[in-house]
């Protein structure tokens, strides 16, 4: 009797543990425009592939050449992608507001 008692104690605590992860995690606002665009890239994964070739093509390229502008007008199109989601058009508008001031930082 003691046995199954401390059995059904211990299978209720492990299913009390294993469902205390399974709340859904949601992505902290990015502090750097680095940080963001890492994020974005995770995010895009599932998205279109315009979507993929315009953060490829122009959000990335821009940065990496200092062509800021070029990333803007990349970025402003994946937030205006319908297929996107909620959150990852809010990625996207963070990430715009971080590269403005990176912007407004050089000048640019």
């Amino acid at each position: 009797m003691r046995t199954t008692s401390l059995l059904a104690a211990l299978a209720g605590v492990m299913l009390t543990l294993s469902f205390a992860g399974c709340g859904k995690q949601t992505a902290s606002k990015p502090k750097t425009l680095q940080e963001g665009l890492a994020q974005m890239q995770a995010s895009l994964v599932t998205a279109s592939p315009a979507a993929q070739s315009n953060f490829y093509n122009q959000v990335q390229a821009g940065v990496r050449y200092d062509n800021l502008a070029q990333s803007l007008n990349g970025l402003e199109a994946i937030a205006a992608d319908p297929g996107l989601s909620e959150q990852q058009k809010k990625l996207a508008n963070d990430v715009i507001e971080l590269l403005k001031a990176k912007m407004q930082g050089s000048g640019k």
